[in-house]
């Protein structure tokens, strides 16, 4: 069977059917793939630019709004936690709405995502001028603009990945130190803007600043791709008795499907194979017939259903879109990684269902579906379901990781939001300079990003070590930062807390690659997400409401300070979790796993890895 189409051409040879029960054969077979081959260069510093350029601004914004809350606190005379309501529902917004920006980029793509991004987030600060209360900027700055920066935020990194291989850690590295360069660069802006235009002409001098963003955005230039030759080692399994499946309803990208004969599957059993990704998927029998052509149109898979008394179906799988490479989020050198040196980057994928055999033609399908797969198209929904796979909740290593993100983020805002006015109200500084130590925190953000993400890349520093040091330093820094009563001493704090704050940020995909694996990373990343901004979205009100009841910020750093410390005192006892799990779970080998059963009518499930590539 020859399947040609758009970004990918795949010759698949299969071996003849076997009459045993169970067997497995295995041969070697070359695939050519059109595929987007990074370049690590050329255009991909101009990306490189303007990614930078886009965390300066939509990070600047985010990091520097403590400025403006001091004003809207003045302008509409509410408490200091209904006010926080605003820039924390804009920062959990930016994180929550990841997943369904990973979706539109598969589907859209980095360029028309991040315009669209800008232009959403330019425009909630625009009618932030004219809000008659506080709650309208709840929906206006919090809603509009966080979902716009979420959909500016996630394709300025994927964009990047999909550049650069071996440069990737080095080309990443630049982008993201945008974030502090911006809080370095607009905090002072933003305080003379205000003391110049007053709050509203401020706010609508930064929209200008953030629809800079849709030139950014026009740049990010999609890749050509180019023909890659990869050696595939390929394992044939058959079982008797076989089921005849037969091609259903066209599913692979636009393109021509050359239909040479039927395919058969030995039937398997749903229950015990859910989900498996590999670079080439086991089919038992291939028989030659006469030649026939079928076109496809915005489709994912090819689905074959099986033709014996037991009601399954069974999907192949070959990803598209941004998101089909594994190590898309990646921020890291992957040259060391296992999947690089096989190629095994993309992902393909087998999905068997106990849904009985279903007739779906496109005359039978309803309105309702027609308008539903045209909003949401299976590239969209492939990467949503790919991030929000809730599957991965089982998993104690990645819970053990989530919640010390929701930990950490419950605190990591606190600082930014409050810092300028802590430093008035203890009068230690006229509001002026008080802004300056937002820039402290940017300027040692942006350093601590260069020396742990050096760190992180020695083969004698364990990274996980590395970034729960960092956290709980962060942490035992803010809850301390109470004794701090004078400005030297608040401006070596925001040091500090910029510096070892760096290591949430810059090092979290790393740390996911080394606990959960390659394989796991967008999933990961997509939960983590909601964890991240489910707890930015409380974190702020709780120390602004602590201030309302007692007078004073200590509570709030306290509670901030501890909970961001908590967070990485907790990771150290990831290695014995980890070990109790793997004794308790003994696991089958990683390159060929079989999932067998009693029943005559089952076959084994199989996992194939990619050897090299010519």
């Amino acid at each position: 069977m020859t399947a040609t189409k758009e970004g990918t051409h795949t010759t698949v040879t299969a071996s003849p059917e076997l009459n045993n029960s169970h067997h497995v054969e295995e041969e070697e077979e070359e695939m050519d793939i059109l595929m987007p081959e990074p370049p690590d260069g050329g255009w991909g510093w101009v990306v490189v630019f303007c990614s930078f350029m886009i965390h300066v601004i939509a990070d600047g914004v985010t990091y520097t709004f403590g400025i403006f809350y001091m004003e809207l606190l003045r302008h509409f005379g509410e408490s200091k936690g209904a006010t926080s309501w605003v820039a924390s529902i804009m920062v959990g917004t930016t994180f929550c709405v990841g997943p369904f920006a990973s979706g539109l980029t598969n589907q859209y793509g980095c360029r028309t995502v991040t315009i669209i991004g800008s232009l959403l987030a330019a425009f909630g600060l625009i009618v932030s001028t004219f809000a008659p209360s506080i709650t309208f900027l709840y929906f206006s700055i919090g809603l509009c603009t966080g979902t716009g920066f979420g959909l500016m935020y996630l394709p300025a990194i994927v964009c990047v990945t999909c550049y650069f291989e071996k440069k990737r850690a080095f080309a990443t590295g630049i982008a993201v130190c945008g974030s502090g360069i911006g809080t370095f660069v607009l905090a002072p802006v933003t305080e003379w803007l205000v003391d110049s235009f007053g709050w509203q002409g401020a706010m609508l001098v930064t929209s200008g600043f953030v629809l800079n963003c849709c030139v950014f955005g026009a740049l990010f230039r999609p890749l050509e791709k180019k023909p890659v030759v990869r050696k595939m080692t390929r394992f044939s399994i058959s079982s008797n008795p076989p089921c005849n499946g037969n091609l259903r309803k066209g599913s692979l990208p636009n393109g021509t499907l050359e239909n040479n004969g039927e395919v058969s599957l030995a039937p398997l059993k749903a229950e015990n194979l859910k989900k498996h990704s590999a670079s080439l998927l086991g089919i038992n029998h291939y028989t030659q017939h006469p030649s026939s052509n079928y076109q496809i149109q915005n489709a994912t898979s090819m689905t074959l259903s099986c033709g014996t008394n037991s009601s399954r179906r069974s999907s192949v799988r070959l990803r598209t879109g941004a998101l089909a490479r594994k190590d898309i989020f990646y921020s890291g050198s992957i040259r060391n990684l296992p999947e690089y040196q096989s190629s095994n980057l993309y992902l393909y994928d087998m999905q068997v269902e106990d849904e009985g055999i279903k007739e779906i033609d496109t005359q039978e399908a309803t309105i309702l579906a027609r308008i539903l797969n045209y909003i949401f198209p299976p590239t969209m929904k492939q990467a949503f379901k790919e991030m929000m796979n809730f599957r991965l909740m089982a998993d104690v290593i990645f819970l053990m990781f989530g919640f010390s993100n929701f930990f950490t983020n419950i605190g990591f805002n606190v600082p930014f939001v409050y810092t300028k006015d802590r430093a008035v109200g203890l009068g230690i500084a006229e509001e002026d300079y008080a802004s300056y130590l937002l820039s402290v925190i940017g300027i040692a953000n942006t350093v601590g990003r260069v020396i742990l993400g050096y760190l992180s890349d020695r083969s004698c520093i364990n990274r996980l070590w590395l970034y729960n040091a960092s956290l709980t330093l962060c942490g035992l820094a803010t809850a301390f930062s109470s004794f701090c009563r004078d400005y030297y001493l608040m401006a070596l704090y925001a040091a500090v807390f910029g510096a070892t704050a760096g290591a949430y940020v810059s090092l979290t995909s790393v740390i996911l690659v080394d606990l959960l694996g390659l394989d796991k990373l967008t999933n990961a990343f997509g939960l983590l997400l909601v964890f991240e901004g489910v707890a930015c979205l409380i974190g702020p009100p709780i120390t602004g409401w602590l201030h309302d009841y007692t007078g004073s910020y200590d509570p709030g750093f306290y509670v901030s300070g501890g909970m961001i410390a908590f967070s990485g005192m907790m990771l150290f006892f990831i290695p014995v979790v980890r070990k109790i799990s793997n004794d308790q779970n003994k696991t089958l080998p990683p390159d060929i796993e079989f999932t067998s059963s009693p029943t005559h009518s089952q076959s084994p499930v199989m996992e194939a890895k990619s050897n090299e590539e010519v």
